[in-house]
């Protein structure tokens, strides 16, 4: 998001007859003097509607790319729920509500959706080789899931890869979306039923390919199962000090602004003198 907000900031600077007049008129300020501000040799005539032009052809190709995606996901977890409520069994397991499918292959996973929507599944054969402890806390990854909505973001990372594919960029950044997203599901249930019980679960899930059930639907196997073993089975992390998480909060919400902000600063000390 602070990279789109700073691709969306440079365009409206790129614009500056647009901009000059908005500064002009958000701080009362003489257009000579914003034009001296923020006008160079390097302006061309014809920028502004280049700068729109690219702009608007850069939001088209989003809004096409989120909508195919949204309603190809949108089929796929219909097609995964209507399956999954036709050949499973309805089931509380430790308190959570389950469909238990009738399988060899051991297998948890979630197909997100509306409150009534969502399903968390569970395979006889993974109930038959999990402990109690290890099958509460798979469960209680794939509900991580989706009291985060993890769906949302890999839905994000997807319309990014779809439309900057030929980016190096963008496909390590949907890769480490998942990444990190196993990682937050795997601590919520560690908080709750431990971090050996989440680690044990995850290697006795990992003796089978993973995916196989519904692929591309957030499971317990998921991304990185190796890396993230190691990092259950070491000691707990250090809680951070209150200024790390605070830094951590502040950061990311000042980012997307801060080119902003910096824009305003030649208007603002220009404001009033517009006579």
């Amino acid at each position: 998001m602070s990279l789109l907000a700073v691709a969306v900031t440079y365009l409206l600077l790129v614009a500056h007859d647009a901009w000059e007049h908005l500064m002009v008129w958000l701080f009362n300020a003489r257009m000579s003097l914003i034009h001296d501000a923020y006008g160079g040799h390097w302006l061309v005539s014809g920028v502004f509607e280049t700068a729109l032009m690219v702009f608007s052809l850069g939001a088209a190709v989003l809004t096409v790319h989120t909508l195919r995606n949204v309603v190809r996901l949108r089929r796929e977890r219909n097609r995964h729920r209507v399956t999954a409520d036709a050949v499973s069994e309805r089931g509380r397991i430790g308190g959570v509500d389950v469909r238990v499918l009738q399988h060899a292959t051991p297998a948890v996973f979630c197909v997100p959706g509306r409150r009534r929507e969502a399903r968390i599944v569970v395979t006889t054969a993974a109930v038959d080789a999990l402990s109690p402890f290890e099958l509460a806390a798979a469960l209680e990854h794939e509900r991580a899931h989706l009291a985060y909505r993890h769906h949302r973001a890999f839905l994000a990372a997807d319309v990014v890869v779809s439309a900057f594919g030929w980016s190096r960029f963008s496909r390590i950044y949907a890769a480490q979306v998942r990444r990190l997203a196993e990682m937050a599901a795997d601590d919520a249930a560690a908080r709750k039923h431990g971090r050996r019980h989440v680690a044990s679960a995850l290697l006795e899930m990992c003796r089978v390919e993973p995916g196989i059930l519904a692929p591309g639907l957030p499971a317990l196997t998921g991304t990185d199962p190796a890396e993230r073993v190691g990092r259950l089975i070491r000691s707990a992390p250090v809680r951070a000090r209150a200024w790390v998480s605070a830094l951590g909060a502040v950061v990311p919400a000042v980012a997307p602004v801060l080119p902003v902000g910096l824009a305003l600063v030649p208007a603002a000390l220009l404001a009033g003198t517009h006579c």
